[in-house]
């Protein structure tokens, strides 16, 4: 079973007040401590890299890594100009 704090409505305003006004001093401190917040500078936000949307997972294509692998052969200059008239 709860039991309440306050047993009446005299109370529970005075501890909400209270309250609000630990949480406003703490607040205060951390700003005080800290400095208040703020967004970006433009110099900040050129600098931070962010990805586009993909469809796909590049670590799970086979084009990625097991296409190479197997391709290391050596080719001639014949081999070669038959392979770009083709």
């Amino acid at each position: 079973m709860i039991e309440y704090m306050c047993k009446n409505m005299r109370e529970l305003l005075e501890y909400s007040k209270n309250s609000r006004r630990k949480r406003a001093f703490q607040h205060y401190q951390l700003n005080k401590v800290h400095g208040s917040c703020s967004g970006l500078t433009d110099r900040e936000w050129k600098n931070v890299k962010t990805k586009g949307k993909t469809s796909y997972t590049q670590s799970s294509k086979y084009t990625m890594h097991k296409m190479w692998r197997e391709n290391t052969q050596k080719y001639d200059l014949k081999q070669l100009k038959i392979i770009n008239k083709a």
